[in-house]
């Protein structure tokens, strides 16, 4: 966040949560009539996930009536709800959220906006397992399913991969220790993909059951939301050159590096497959052969809307045209495009909403510390520098081995003088201790080697922070089935952008 309100700041409208009234105020100059239909989608959103409280439900009511905000944060639906910094965005808007309506007096709604228009089935489709001895965690991915790769995720069949999902998670609970919470999490997991028929359905599903029942989780590949975003869609459409001259020229020296498509019209058409949408010599143009003038394209967009979803750079302006959104949580390659967008928005004489970094956790249990001290090095130190495995040198081995040897020479001599035979034997009793002795050395190797492969696996599994290769699961096998809802209590006392947790 500090980077973002002092580095980046000439490139943001607003700078930080105390700019949130001037945001509120911009707000309310804007007019979202749909609000009570969308109200009525989320809730029927909200039926296929699981209960919200009665406290969201009011402030649904006034979401409705135009007398609430939302905050926003987004990620793609993985498996088993993907890595761990997908719930802390979610935890983070829900922190957000609450300070907003202390300073607004006004309810804010969380929003959780699931990526299921995103096409990417390589980044939802798996988990890390450990490995017995080994630093590297092993993939397991799920099957590949009709269409993925170039369908939205939202159109990909789930059903005949709940086997495959089983199996997964058998495989994901035996590569850890079973402990008091195993036998409770398992079955409840199982209901979990059992009662799910979509990607989307599983996610939420388990955000809703191990996070909480205080926040909104939005499906944006329906049929009735693309109807709600219909204007949309059609202004970008007719704004399009202008859309691309803001993009063209939006990149400065000094933002982070990213990759954005600049040539395309930021829409997707759906026919059968999802395709990404083109102006050439005027005309709007798929790669499967599909051309539109504009005024034919904006008839699709009134008669088909279903048949258009948004593209990284046009979803956070759909999103602002959707919802009345203060803020946007985002994780560092998010920021990186976000920055450029702030000229879209003023194309449709909008500001950009807030953007606020999402906080992340290093999670560390007793066990842990316990091996760090053994080690002798800090947890700080740890992340910094982590600790080598201890190789055995067969060399300084047999080194070590030499006084032994010289003694084995000796006896075997002296044994001699009495016969060949007692030479013979008394050189493979030797031997036979020596390799004994080897194997023992070997063993205290891999028992030193065992605790730096915890810490490696549990603090910086394959060189990556916590959040970017772990899941929930394993997390909640070890800590308990409400994990992630004490972690909440812990990002309410903290302002801290990485906080140390201690299970």
């Amino acid at each position: 966040m500090r980077q973002l309100e002092t580095g980046y700041s000439k490139w943001l409208d607003y700078i930080g949560m105390d700019e949130l009234g001037a945001r509120a105020e911009e707000l309310q100059g804007r007019p979202f009539t749909h609000l009570p239909e969308l109200v009525k989608v989320l809730r029927e959103q909200q039926a296929i996930h699981g209960p919200i409280s009665p406290v969201l439900e009011s402030k649904l009511d006034a979401l409705a009536d135009g007398e609430a905000f939302t905050m926003v944060t987004g990620q793609q639906v993985g498996v088993f709800g993907g890595p761990l910094f997908a719930v802390y965005k979610l935890l983070t808007v829900l922190k957000r959220a609450k300070q907003a309506e202390i300073k607004l007096k006004k309810p804010v709604i969380p929003i959780f906006w699931m990526a299921t228009e995103d096409h990417d089935y390589a980044e939802i489709n798996h988990v890390f397992v450990r490995q017995p001895l080994s630093r590297q965690l092993r993939k397991e991915a799920l099957s590949t399913v009709p269409l993925a790769g170039k369908a939205s995720v939202g159109e990909l069949e789930f059903d005949r991969l709940k086997i495959e999902l089983v199996q997964m998670l058998q495989r994901l609970l035996l590569s850890e220790a079973e402990t008091a919470y195993t036998t409770m999490l398992y079955p409840e997991l199982i209901d979990l993909i059992q009662a799910s028929h979509s990607f989307a359905e599983f996610f939420g599903r388990m955000m809703r059951r191990f996070v909480g029942e205080d926040f909104i989780l939005f499906d944006p590949h329906q049929p009735a939301v693309r109807a709600l975003g219909r204007d949309m869609f059609k202004r970008l459409i007719t704004d399009h050159d202008r859309l691309n001259t803001a993009l063209h020229d939006a990149f400065e020296d000094g933002m982070p590096h990213v990759e954005l498509n600049r040539e395309a019209a930021h829409l997707f058409y759906h026919d059968g497959t999802r395709e990404l949408l083109t102006k050439q010599d005027g005309l709007f143009t798929t790669k499967r052969g599909h051309r539109f003038t504009e005024a034919e394209l904006i008839r699709q967009v009134e008669t088909y809307p279903e048949r258009f979803s948004n593209n990284v750079v046009s979803r956070p302006l759909m999103q602002d045209f959707l919802f009345p959104t203060l803020a946007y949580i985002a994780g560092p390659g998010e920021i990186a495009y976000w920055l450029q967008l702030r000229p879209l928005f003023h194309v449709f004489d909008w500001k950009m909403p807030l953007v606020i970094a999402r906080l992340g956790a290093v999670l560390v249990s007793a066990n842990d510390e316990k091996k760090l001290a053994q080690e002798g090095v800090t947890l700080i130190d740890y992340l910094m520098e982590p600790l080598p495995d201890h190789a055995f040198d067969e060399e300084e081995f047999d080194q070590s081995l030499y006084a032994y040897r010289t003694l084995t020479e000796v006896i075997g001599r002296e044994a001699g003088k009495h016969g060949h035979r007692f030479d013979a034997k008394a050189r493979h009793v030797l031997e036979r201790l020596a390799d004994e002795m080897r194997v023992e050395a070997k063993r205290d190797q891999y028992r030193l080697n065992s605790r730096r492969i915890h810490l490696s696996t549990r603090l910086l599994p394959m060189d990556a922070p916590q959040e970017r290769i772990w899941s929930m699961v394993p997390l909640m096998n070890r800590h308990g089935l409400d994990l992630f809802k004490r972690l909440y209590d812990v990002y309410e006392q903290t302002e801290v952008e990485r906080c140390l947790v201690k299970l």
